[in-house]
């Protein structure tokens, strides 16, 4: 049974495997981050800046009365 334990714990297959993942998981993580930063402070108050004029814009009357 010792045998055993020694061998699972010396054993590294899989680290790199696991090292990878967790690599992946972080850049994931940091564009996912990036990503919501810019659609919250740049895209949000652009959207918002449109949104304010399009509201505000007078459209003439063309009907004729």
């Amino acid at each position: 049974m010792k045998n055993f334990f020694r061998r699972f714990l010396s054993d590294e297959k899989g680290n790199a495997f696991i090292e990878n993942g967790l690599w992946i998981i972080v850049v994931v993580l940091l564009v996912a981050g990036a990503g919501y930063a810019l659609a919250n402070q740049g895209i949000k108050t652009k959207f918002d800046q449109i949104q304010t004029q399009v509201t505000n814009t007078q459209v003439p009357n063309i009907s004729g009365q």
